[in-house]
């Protein structure tokens, strides 16, 4: 079973106070199961940090060594650029950004799932009827079970 994950669930795996039971239980599915971004995460997770140095909530020694942590997880970039037609109409049908729209462009392209602590990415993946996981969607026991299953 494949996955994308959306930055704010990857995000919440390093930044603490953003750490919740669901999004340590989509960690947990970078063992079992094959997991994608789009290449626009490269760009927005460095950024995201760099914005949380900004603010305080962390050091620069503690983005340098999320950097280097993140650069080990078993992400697969796609490097397939998506036409910028077809992704600004998604964002323009579903009222994401084409940010957003690029992690949700990836699953349709692809039938994997999606997983994000984003309420209106979530709301769009479902009406495009991507699989999606999100809290309140999918408690994070279901999320292992499902991924477990699928991996056996």
């Amino acid at each position: 079973m494949a996955i994308v994950f959306d930055c704010s669930v990857t995000l919440a795996w390093f930044l603490e106070d953003e750490r919740s039971s669901f999004s340590d239980a989509a960690f947990e599915l970078l063992e079992a199961s094959e997991c994608w971004v789009p290449y626009l995460w490269r760009l927005e997770f460095p950024n995201a940090l760099l914005m949380a140095e900004r603010r305080k909530r962390i050091g620069r020694d503690q983005r340098l060594e999320m950097l280097d942590s993140a650069a080990q997880l078993a992400l697969r970039a796609d490097h397939l650029l998506p036409d910028i037609r077809t992704l600004s109409a998604l964002a323009d049908r579903r009222a994401l950004t084409v940010y957003d729209a690029s992690y949700l462009e990836l699953a349709v392209r692809n039938g994997f799932d999606l997983i994000t602590l984003d309420k209106s990415l979530a709301a769009a993946a479902s009406a495009e009827g991507v699989a999606v996981h999100a809290p309140g969607r999918s408690a994070a026991s279901q999320m292992r079970r499902r991924y477990a299953a699928a991996a056996a």
